[in-house]
């Protein structure tokens, strides 16, 4: 017995400490990646290497190229291929080095938004919806991502979101370009995202940020607040009052849209234009903050291969490099990736090529050697497995044609409820057009009207919302069959785009916002709407060029209340003291 016991201590002790070796292992893995800034004068790169858990630049270079005209695009032009080629010849690309490439920021689309709380399930979804609403192209024309700028709290009233799309006609020159480097390039990020990258992670960016890097045409501006972020890019690059009149209207417009009160204290520059100290006395002259200027490297190293020289008198143009590379070894705040799906699932079938084909060899081995002594026995398995396939490829087929029946039978069965509940609600939608229309004052236009069902469970109730989902207008309340499948509840999602002459947010809110908060239907006692909110970032006032002032866009959405929510607050509007009617 002692025996016995003890031979499970030593097993145990095998065991933990293979899993410490392992940890060990995973924890000092080293991680190579390469960050390519494609600029509108040179092509920049940096690698930069995790090992150890230290963090250290291992190869860089600045290959430049001959200026390009203003009035093309830089990304058509050969001299980018040219610099690949040059940049392939010069150095070596490791068997596991990763390579995250730039896209310019003049080139991406950036909206910031918030959407309601929902599960982390269901974010996707709700990501999806509001990219329809935000981004004025075809869906199919471009390559989208987003970045999750907040978590979801208790109490929150959303979650901040960043919304980054280019046009597939932007991004197949940059594809391209890089071709010779095929199956190394795993993202495509953001030019101003990469700045943020690198900043956050090595600059030791405390409090809220202002990030200005001056490229050959055009200035990056980066707002880095925690784990809020916000970019602008600005035509121009030179230093003079209209680019600082433009960086200054764009930090008061990001101040206007924070709910708090936000104090700015420092600002850091990039670029190889603040190699000349008179444009950074100029920026230290216009704005009243701390100016950093891009020096010195904290938490990133040197490795000793490397021209220390050189490299500080480029550090200024390797902000953005540096940034896709920390994003390649997995430790960027932000990881978008404007890589096309399409080229994603081909580089992912790519990496799993050779295991496929390694398993591939050892099964022919196994079946060779078999063969050799059990031939009959191998004949026989072949025979039983070419059953089985039959069987098996049947199977799948009756499989396939059953759920191709099940979906159209509940596709059948939604829209024949939807049909059905039609007849008690048929004058809804005309009544709430007239009386939302009529509530509108002579001084604002509506320009569009959107509506959209909304699974019900991808949205996270609110504080006192009821506990259980209740059948909407357009649904009939029916006891769920047994052996049915469930109906899916939809809540309705309402919205009007507008201008107002008044350019004032009160105004919008007293003469716009309330009249819909408390619009009353016919038959009914208390307001059949809720969540009645403006859009947050969609009040902005716009400058006519007539003596008049201009005018203010805005946006409003809101919930359609349930019949069962309206019939429960009547109820508890009648069972107040000294209550007897609601006049509508």
């Amino acid at each position: 017995m002692k025996l016995d016991l003890l031979r499970i201590i030593h097993k145990k002790q095998k065991i933990t400490g293979a899993k410490k070796q392992l940890k060990t292992i995973t924890r000092f893995k080293t991680k190579s990646a390469w960050g390519l800034d494609i600029g509108g004068h040179a092509l920049k790169a940096v690698k930069i290497m995790q090992s150890a858990g230290i963090m250290q630049i291992d190869d860089f270079d600045v290959i430049q190229y001959a200026a390009i005209p203003s009035d093309s695009d830089f990304l058509q032009s050969a001299c980018i291929k040219e610099a690949i080629q040059t940049f392939l010849t010069k150095h070596r690309i490791a068997k596991g080095d990763k390579i995250v490439a730039s896209v310019p920021g003049q080139f991406v689309l950036s909206r910031f938004t918030t959407i309601p709380p929902v599960e982390k399930k269901q974010l996707k979804e709700i990501v999806r919806y509001e990219a329809k609403q935000q981004i004025p192209f075809d869906l199919k024309d471009i390559v989208w991502d987003y970045q999750q700028l907040t978590e979801q709290t208790p109490g929150a009233e959303g979650i901040e979101i960043g919304l980054f799309a280019a046009k597939r006609t932007t991004l197949d020159p940059i594809l391209t370009n890089v071709s010779a480097l095929k199956s190394r390039i795993v993202a495509l990020q953001v030019s101003p995202l990469a700045i943020s990258n690198f900043i956050i992670f090595d600059q030791h960016a405390s409090g809220p940020t202002v990030i200005i890097n001056v490229e050959t045409e055009n200035t990056d501006l980066v707002i880095a607040n925690g784990p809020r972020l916000w970019l602008r890019n600005i035509p121009r690059s030179t230093l003079d009052n209209d680019l600082a009149k433009e960086i200054q209207r764009s930090i008061e417009y990001y101040k206007s849209m924070t709910k708090e009160p936000i104090q700015f204290k420092t600002v850091v520059l990039l670029g190889n234009k603040f190699k000349d100290p008179a444009n950074v006395k100029f920026i230290a002259d216009t704005f009243a903050y701390e100016i950093k200027v891009l020096k010195t490297l904290n938490n990133v190293k040197l490795s000793n291969v490397i021209d220390s020289v050189r490299f500080h008198e480029e550090v200024l143009n390797l902000g953005i490099a540096m940034g896709l590379a920390i994003q390649g070894v997995g430790l960027g705040q932000t990881n978008l990736n404007l890589m096309p799906p399409e080229i994603l699932q081909a580089l992912e079938i790519a990496k799993k090529r050779p295991y496929a084909i390694a398993a591939l060899g050892c099964f022919a081995l196994s079946l060779f050697i078999q063969y050799g002594g059990l031939h009959r026995q191998i004949e026989q398995r072949q025979d039983a497995n070419d059953r089985y396939q039959r069987s098996l490829q049947s199977t799948k087929e009756l499989e396939k044609n059953y759920r191709k029946t099940e979906t159209l039978a509940q596709t059948s069965t939604s829209e024949l409820e939807q049909i059905a509940s039609l007849d008690s609600t048929r004058f809804f939608w005309m009544e709430v057009f007239d009386k939302l229309l009529s509530s509108m004052p002579n001084r604002v236009a509506i320009s569009s009207i959107q509506t959209s069902w909304i699974d019900t469970d991808a949205i996270k109730q609110q504080k006192n919302a009821p506990a259980q989902n209740s059948p909407g207008f357009f649904q009939t309340k029916k006891p769920a069959a047994s052996g049915k499948p469930a109906t899916f509840h939809k809540t309705l999602l309402m919205g009007i785009k507008g201008e107002s002459k008044e350019p004032s947010i009160d105004y919008i809110e007293k003469d716009v916002l309330a009249p819909i908060q408390n619009l009353i239907l016919s038959e009914q006692k208390v307001p059949a709407f809720k969540n009645v909110e403006i859009v947050p970032g969609s009040c902005r006032q716009i400058d006519s060029g007539n003596d008049d002032g201009g005018y203010i866009c805005f946006e409003i959405r809101w919930f359609v209340k349930s019949q069962d929510e309206i019939q429960a607050e009547t109820k508890a509007l009648s069972a107040l003291p000294g209550t007897s009617s609601v006049k509508s």
